[in-house]
């Protein structure tokens, strides 16, 4: 039986997928392929970036792909609570991103861009998500459920 990581592959930045940055440590992310779904991912903070249409595209993965995202991402005990951080720039455009929280489980939050629609997770807080009714919650969180 393949490992975790025996489902992971590293994916290599092209013009149309370069590079992202960490806003809070500016360290490069690394890229990876989940089940045909590609994601950037810090090593060292453990924090993950979806670019837009990622994050429902992750919903539909099966759940050894659900349970590979929730593996990698753990919360780590030093991150930085996003109350004392304060709102971070988008890694792509630079605009403020906002806080979407569930309104079913205040525990489950994030941020979005408002103009390129990326989705910043500190660690822990995708896996988090995935604990739930993936598409039910993510449906609430946009306001169409």
């Amino acid at each position: 039986m393949p490992g975790v990581w025996d489902l992971i592959k590293d994916v290599e930045p092209t013009e149309g997928d370069p590079v992202v940055v960490n806003p809070l440590n500016g360290e490069a992310m690394r890229k990876l392929d989940i089940g045909g779904v590609k994601i950037d991912r810090c090593e060292k903070t453990g924090a993950i970036w979806l670019d837009r249409g990622e994050l429902g595209q992750l919903a539909l993965l099966d759940a050894r792909y659900k349970g590979v995202i929730k593996t990698i991402d753990r919360r780590k005990p030093d991150d930085v609570p996003r109350e004392t951080r304060g709102p971070i720039a988008c890694p792509r455009d630079g605009a403020t991103m906002l806080i979407v929280r569930d309104p079913d489980d205040e525990a489950v939050e994030f941020d979005v861009c408002p103009d390129c629609g990326g989705c910043y997770f500190d660690s822990g807080e995708l896996g988090e998500l995935t604990e739930y009714s993936f598409i039910d919650r993510i449906r609430v969180m946009l306001g169409r459920g």
